[in-house]
C-alpha cells in the first residue's frame, strides 16, 4: 500500500505514480487524520509512505500516523518525501519510527517538487514548475522499480550534531511559528467552504460566512493555494504572490 499526506498535491502526485508503478493502492491518510480513527492494516506486503518535508523532516501528520496506526510487525517500509530543497534528517527520523513500531526500514528518498510554502517563499513560474515536475517524474521512474524489487533505498547517514540541531529547529518552528492567527479571508471570499472541505486536519470552520482557523494547523498550505478566488492570505507574507495549484494541472 502507498500512503500519502498532501496539502497542495505534490505528494499525492508522487504517491499515485509510485502506486501505479508497483500495482498498489494509493491511500490518502487524511481519511484518518480528519477523524483520528485508528486504522488496523493487515496486508503483509510493502508499505510506502509519501509526504512533504517540513523543516528538513517528514511532516508530522505522516510520522504521527505511522506511529499510531496498526501495521503488521516486520513489514517493509519505504519513505518518500517531497521537498523544494532537502529532506534533511528524514532518514534518521523514519528509521527510528520503524525501530519503534517493529517495521523493516527500507530507506528514504527525496523527490524535488515545486515550492508551495507561500507563507514564506514564492513559487516559481509555471514553466519552471513544469520542468521540476518532469524531472520528478524521471526520479519516480527510477525509485519505483527499486521498491517493486524489494531493494533498500540508499540514504545518507545523519550525524548526531545535524540531527540534534535540525530536530531542535523543527520542534521550535512547530511550537512557536506554525500558528494560524495570520490566516485570514479577504473580501474576495465567496463562502464556498472549499477550505473547510480540504483541510486535512479538520481545522477550519465557517463563522459569519468566512473561514476560521483552529489550533491544529500544520501549514500544509492547502487552503491558501487551493482557494478558487485567492481570497486567503497569511499575514503580509502571501500578499501578491501567485498560488501553487498542484502538479496535476502543471500550474
Amino acid at each position: 500500500m502507498v500512503f500519502y499526506f498532501s496539502g497542495t498535491g505534490n505528494s499525492r502526485f508522487v504517491a499515485k505514480r509510485i502506486a501505479e508503478a508497483i500495482s498498489q493502492e494509493a491511500v490518502d491518510i487524511t481519511t484518518y487524520t480528519r477523524t483520528m480513527d485508528r486504522p488496523e492494516f493487515t496486508d503483509k506486503g510493502v508499505y510506502v509512505f509519501v509526504c512533504p518535508s517540513y523543516m528538513s523532516a517528514p511532516a508530522r501528520a505522516m510520522t504521527d500516523f505511522v506511529e499510531w496506526a496498526g501495521f503488521p510487525s516486520g513489514v517493509k517500509a519505504y519513505f518518500i518525501v517531497t521537498c523544494a530543497a532537502s529532506m534533511g534528517i528524514t532518514p534518521r527520523v523514519t528509521k527510528e519510527i520503524c525501530e519503534k513500531r517493529g517495521l523493516q526500514y527500507m530507506g528514504a528518498a527525496q523527490i524535488e517538487m515545486p515550492q508551495n510554502y507561500i507563507a514564506l517563499f514564492t513559487t516559481k513560474k509555471v514553466e519552471e514548475n513544469i520542468d521540476i515536475i518532469e524531472k520528478a517524474e524521471n526520479e519516480i521512474d527510477r525509485i519505483a522499480p527499486l521498491i517493486l524489487n524489494g531493494e533498500v533505498l540508499e540514504t545518507k547517514k545523519i550525524g548526531s550534531v545535524e540531527y540534534s540541531v535540525t530536530k531542535w529547529v523543527r520542534d521550535v518552528y512547530y511550537k512557536d511559528f506554525m500558528k494560524t492567527k495570520k490566516f485570514k479571508a479577504t473580501d474576495k471570499c465567496i463562502s464556498c467552504q472549499k477550505c473547510v472541505k480540504i483541510c486535512p486536519l479538520s481545522n477550519i470552520t465557517m463563522k459569519d460566512g468566512k473561514p476560521s482557523w483552529g489550533d491544529k494547523c500544520t501549514h500544509c498550505m492547502a487552503c491558501i493555494n487551493q482557494c478558487p478566488k485567492d481570497a486567503i492570505e497569511y499575514g503580509k507574507g502571501s500578499v501578491g504572490k501567485p498560488r501553487y495549484k498542484g502538479p496535476e494541472s502543471k500550474n
